[in-house]
């Protein structure tokens, strides 16, 4: 089966129609925040070059940054996890390859829950792990009945992504419970990425399947510095489990890219020590952002935009006759970028765009697309 392309591939794409075309993109295809990371992140990068912090850390990462990476989880999401259990890796993404590569072996499945982002697709394909998807309920909840015909193919894993990218639906306690009972029933690893476990809105909460009892066991938990604290360049993530699963993972990171980068890490150690306000004031933005850009899109014949529960996406129904893949393509020539569903695996004429700009290029945006669905109606 051929990889997919990754939605990062639009870079190159926009790029060259910006220097072609003369005009400036409006970036809703970005899945991350474009916000100014903490300034003591910033500093704390420098400081560490200064220092000399330009050699290869540990393949686990180095350990002042872990043990921060454990009271960050305590305190987030009632994880207990010591230094020895977590490995910081060159982006989440890379625990994700590390978990299918270290855990999982050529012709074992997996399964996805679509919608679903589109690397744990193409991961799986590059390893010879074959897929089993199933459909979510909206936004984002699991499907009892789905998931236990297809356990009858005896599948090592499921990946789980809360809040969802692309919907921004939330797993509550009922699906919590759901995984529970798999996992006893079936002997299955939960891969929980929690990337953008702190964008979660209207007082609901996030719950960690590694917080619930014989969960933890079988659950490898990934997060990292790029969504909550848009350090996207940085290329630091960090994956949490048990010490044998994290060992495995740790071989795989050790014979490839050999550790992260050593003043990166020290850089996020800065930002993880000072997180609570950092994260409280983009979250509240990223609300506000979120009710302003759907109440726009509704406005919009043609387009129906439920309101996410969490993240920093929507993910709006197209009710016209182009498919998602054509309108994106056209309105990418208009002067905005979209991802349409099919990057998900979801083929329901969905689009999804990013909130997390500034309000200048949404309401630019929202103008763009609005006047592109008046002219194809006419």
């Amino acid at each position: 089966m051929e990889i997919p392309l990754s939605p990062i591939s639009m870079i190159e794409i926009i790029n060259k129609i910006e220097r072609e075309r003369g005009i400036r993109i409006i970036r809703f295809d970005i899945a991350e925040p474009m916000f100014t990371p903490p300034w003591d992140a910033i500093k704390g990068t420098v400081n560490a070059l200064l220092k000399g912090y330009y050699r290869y850390s540990p393949s686990l990462g180095i350990l002042e940054l872990r043990k921060a990476i454990s009271n960050y989880l305590k305190e987030t999401r009632n994880l207990e996890y010591s230094e020895d259990e977590i490995l910081v890796t060159v982006g989440g993404k890379f625990a994700i390859f590390s978990f299918f590569l270290g855990l999982l072996k050529h012709g074992d499945y997996v399964v996805l829950l679509k919608p679903y982002w589109s690397s744990y697709k193409a991961i799986a394909l590059m390893l010879g792990i074959n897929i089993l998807e199933v459909w979510s309920k909206d936004p984002y909840h699991l499907d009892e009945e789905s998931l236990k015909e297809i356990m009858s193919k005896r599948p090592k894993a499921i990946v789980i992504n809360s809040p969802n990218n692309p919907t921004g639906g939330i797993l509550d306690i009922n699906d919590i419970k759901l995984l529970k009972d798999l996992v006893e029933d079936y002997n299955i690893y939960i891969l929980s990425d929690e990337i953008d476990w702190a964008y979660v809105y209207d007082e609901r909460k996030f719950i960690s399947p590694a917080s619930i009892e014989n969960l933890k066991e079988k659950t490898i938990v990934i997060d990292g510095f790029s969504k909550v604290f848009c350090m996207s360049g940085w290329r630091v993530g960090f994956a949490a489990g048990p010490k044998e699963l994290i060992n495995k993972m740790k071989i795989v990171q050790e014979h490839t890219v050999s550790s992260p980068t050593t003043f990166a890490q020290f850089g996020c150690l800065s930002a993880i020590e000072k997180y609570k306000e950092y994260i409280s004031i983009i979250v509240k933005e990223c609300d506000r952002k979120r009710k302003f850009i759907v109440e726009e899109l509704n406005k919009i014949n043609g387009i129906e935009c439920p309101i996410p529960e969490g993240g920093f996406y929507v993910y709006p129904y197209i009710r016209l006759e182009k498919s998602t893949l054509e309108l994106a393509h056209d309105l990418l020539l208009n002067g905005v970028a979209v991802i349409p569903g099919e990057f998900f695996g979801d083929n329901r004429n969905r689009l999804r765009l990013c909130y997390a700009i500034s309000d200048e290029d949404i309401s630019t945006g929202i103008n763009r697309i609005s006047k592109f669905i008046e002219e194809i109606k006419k």
